[in-house]
């Protein structure tokens, strides 16, 4: 967005796991230091932060959290993490009420752009023996964001139960950041021919050319911050079986989603990174999802999600910074 308003900017890399996997180009990027300073991160990290580099909390005029949190209860132990910046930002009105209850700071809800890349012309179903014409539900999750939460378990139980009266459908599941996580990491996925799983890291392009290729994006979370790769899934036409629950909530409804029911369910600390008390979120009632999924597979023979293509744009980088252009001035009025 700020390239796009040219807005000159810095930028300061947390080295993390990911560092340098994914190629950035920025034409207003400088290496110059700026009144405005955003800390793009979870708000815990924000506190670690500023025990071993403090100067980045004493220089700038202007200090703001984009902060990323993904349950209705935001720990009482991180609040003064909230308490480093001036105002804070987040990327739903799920997340802006969590912390809301915490902090009487101002606090805005700006969801994040979701850039769309061409398709690379990679043919997946050729790769992974899928007929042209089946049915193909997708799923991606980060294994670092935890199993329990992001509930690729209740994906694939889901999906199991949809084979028996719709035996010709395939299931793809993208894994990323699975390195760390130990050899028997991923032994809950059954060895089953219709079941496929894609490990390796993809491009941006690669990443549109599987959206293409599938019918439905099948996410069976217990709670997101925001949903990006939701909007991703509608940009490509996918129908969406979701979980009616969270951040998704601030752009999915029944015009656009076949929503999911949910059932509340205790959070414990193994659960969740960085939880320090309780909390809870919405399990997805898998009897919803199974009626979800077999609705999704009578759109997929009408075409492709209409209604989704056309919300999705709301969330491209031209629409979003010509709707903020007024809050982000305030922010740069230099």
């Amino acid at each position: 967005m700020l390239d796009f308003l040219d807005i000159p900017f810095s930028v300061i890399d947390i080295p993390t796991d990911v560092q340098g996997r994914v190629p950035v180009s920025w034409k207003s990027m400088t290496t110059q230091d700026y009144g405005t300073t955003f800390f793009f991160m979870a708000a815990v990290e924000c506190q670690n932060l500023a025990r071993y580099q403090p100067q980045l909390f004493s220089v700038p005029q202007k200090k703001i959290g984009y902060f990323l949190w993904e349950l209705p209860d935001f720990p009482e132990d991180q609040v003064p993490a909230l308490q480093l910046v001036d105002h804070i930002w987040c990327p739903s009105r799920f997340v802006q009420k969590t912390i809301f209850d915490k902090t009487r700071q101002l606090t805005l809800a700006l969801p994040l752009p979701v850039l769309q890349s061409a398709e690379s012309g990679r043919d997946f179903r050729a790769e992974l023996g899928i007929p042209n014409k089946a049915f193909v539900a997708l799923y991606m999750f980060d294994m670092r964001s935890t199993l329990k939460r992001k509930n690729p378990e209740g994906v694939v139980s889901v999906f199991e139960q949809f084979l028996k009266t719709h035996s010709t459908a395939h299931l793809i599941l993208k894994i990323s950041r699975w390195e760390q996580s130990g050899t028997k990491a991923l032994s809950w996925i059954p060895k089953h021919p219709k079941i496929h799983v894609i490990k390796e890291t993809l491009g941006q392009g690669d990443i549109s050319a599987l959206y293409a290729q599938a019918n439905c994006y099948l996410s069976l979370h217990a709670s997101e911050g925001f949903g990006r790769t939701l909007v991703e899934a509608m940009h490509h036409g996918l129908y969406l079986v979701c979980t009616n629950f969270s951040g998704p909530g601030d752009f999915l409804n029944a015009e656009n989603a076949l929503l999911v029911d949910w059932e509340r369910e205790e959070v414990t600390q193994k659960d969740y990174p960085n939880l320090t008390s309780k909390s809870w979120w919405g399990k997805p009632v898998e009897k919803s999802a199974l009626k979800q999924l077999k609705v999704a597979f009578k759109l997929s023979k009408t075409g492709r999600n209409t209604q989704g293509i056309k919300d999705s744009k709301k969330f491209s980088y031209e629409t979003l910074a010509t709707k903020y252009l007024p809050i982000l001035k305030t922010y740069f009025a230099n």
